[in-house]
């Protein structure tokens, strides 16, 4: 039995789709905050539950957790936010805490957020987090990877790059703000020249490849889950108004510091999990459409 953490959020949801379309929803329990439907699940109270929640549910079969659940910054103010960050620390250790006496592995969701600013970023690259969120991250890698030496449970790192498509909507992100700018007509503001670089994945892509960590039986270090492919925030506006077949004017504001680029190697990626399948232009395409159908 699997259990998943974090399904009500942008990620959580789609895997927790996929999750019970591959083993069944009898094979799948969600610890969440708010109650589900067509799903088994334990509300966990703000992580106010008993080390023996799982057990006296009946969920003692539980052989691999899914560690999606998180505080996750919606916007970059939102990042340095000291009480929530603690939260993915203190949310994370308590999930350690509980029972699970067949426990096998434990996937967690970290984030391409604990790298320090290169121009290539691999699993080698430096770590060194700019924000109170990366660090909360950070910090619950390396505390997952010790207790599940300590317990003989497998641990697995997969760090999530920039994710896109249905349902990023709830994020103040690029995409969603541009395309929603596009869809009302409005001026789209580009901050600085629009030339630093980023790397966006769909969101079929990072669930395809935690699918696929389920399989390791043995830690194979952090694996970046990310695009090998970077667009300019220029480029990504114009392909935006593009699809909007609009011509609405674009506003530049200059800024103090421009914004590192981000450009993933992602071979470790590929050979171990999976290789991305929806191009931008695609992917893209399928978000925007998205949101003209369900926000329009």
């Amino acid at each position: 039995m699997i259990l998943l953490t974090g399904a009500t959020g942008f990620i959580g949801k789609h895997l927790l789709s996929a999750l019970k379309k591959k083993f069944g929803a009898d094979n799948i329990v969600v610890l969440t905050s708010k109650k589900l439907a067509d799903c088994k699940y334990l509300l966990h109270e703000d992580y106010k539950y008993d080390e023996n929640l799982f057990l006296n549910a009946g969920f003692e079969n539980i052989d691999t957790i899914i560690h999606a659940g998180a505080f996750i910054p919606k916007s970059s103010v939102d990042s340095n936010n000291i009480s929530k960050s603690n939260s993915n620390i203190e949310n994370t250790y308590k999930l350690l805490s509980t029972k699970l006496p067949i426990l096998k592995r434990i996937i967690f969701l970290s984030t391409v957020d604990v790298y320090k600013a290169s121009a290539t970023i691999t699993e080698d690259s430096n770590v060194d987090p700019i924000s109170m969120y990366g660090q909360s991250k950070l910090y619950c890698e390396k505390m997952i990877t010790t207790w599940g030496n300590q317990n003989n449970v497998v641990p697995q790192i997969l760090r999530i790059g920039h994710v896109y498509g249905p349902g990023e909507e709830a994020y103040s992100k690029l995409i969603p703000i541009i395309i929603k700018q596009v869809q009302n007509n409005e001026t789209v503001t580009i901050y600085g020249d629009g030339s630093e670089l980023r790397a966006f994945i769909y969101i079929q892509d990072v669930v395809e490849a935690i699918l696929n960590s389920i399989e390791f039986d043995e830690y194979l270090g952090p694996i970046n889950i990310a695009s090998g492919s970077s667009l300019s925030v220029k480029d990504v506006i114009d392909k935006i108004i593009k699809l909007g077949d609009s011509t609405i004017e674009i506003e530049k504001k200059s800024v103090d510091n421009s914004g590192r680029d981000l450009v993933f190697d992602i071979h470790k990626m590929k050979k171990l999990l999976h290789t991305p399948q929806i191009d931008f232009d695609e992917g893209i395409r399928l978000e925007y459409e998205y949101m003209e159908e369900q926000l329009g």
